[in-house]
């Protein structure tokens, strides 16, 4: 599963804090989770959050050194409150995303896709994660292919070496067509979204 994250997070007054030793927690929680070190990165982090607890980048951060440990529980209650003080932020939405696949609760990791939508409906990323959640645990093709075309057009009108990713998974699903003798639903879809591939 690709666990890519939003790189470009919007910000708002609370997403970095003004206390120089939060900050410096933070910077060098960052440093240890640029080394891997899980553990002590979420220590660092944990002090920055104590200190300002209204530091939403550091909660971010205390659910994705939670996730890389395997501690989804955690990483869930810091991602919902990352997104208590910045409720716009995609990054949080698009982890938790990520945490329910681990956890297996696909429902509402597609769910979580879907209020990334509410705040960017033009994020090919919201796209992307619902096809791969539908291609690879739910085995709902039709819905994959629908999403992953979205996700395709998306990247491609945003110039985005990503695209590759959804052409990957869009080549995948043909096979998945073919095994089931759809392959004519398979081209409808793709006609449908403006998609013409060389048969």
């Amino acid at each position: 599963m690709k666990t890519k994250v939003a790189a470009d997070n919007r910000k708002d007054e609370n997403s970095i804090s003004e206390n120089k030793v939060a900050i410096q927690e933070y910077n060098t929680g960052l440093k240890s989770f640029e080394n891997k070190n899980y553990k002590n990165a979420l220590t660092h982090f944990k002090k920055a959050v104590a200190i300002d607890e209204d530091f939403a980048f550091a909660w971010d951060n205390i659910g994705l050194c939670h996730r890389y440990l395997e501690n989804y529980d955690e990483a869930i209650k810091a991602y919902e409150k990352s997104l208590e003080i910045n409720p716009q932020s995609l990054m949080p939405l698009q982890n938790l995303a990520v945490v329910y696949s681990y956890k297996k609760d696909y429902n509402k990791a597609i769910s979580n896709y879907e209020r990334m939508a509410l705040i960017d409906s033009g994020n090919p990323e919201v796209f992307y994660g619902i096809g791969q959640v539908c291609y690879q645990y739910t085995k709902e093709y039709e819905k994959s292919l629908q999403n992953m075309c979205k996700a395709y057009n998306l990247y491609v009108e945003q110039k985005s070496p990503y695209r590759t990713d959804a052409e990957n998974i869009i080549s995948l699903l043909l096979v998945e067509f073919k095994k089931n003798k759809n392959e004519k639903k398979f081209y409808e879809i793709l006609k449908e979204n403006n998609l013409n591939p060389q048969e």
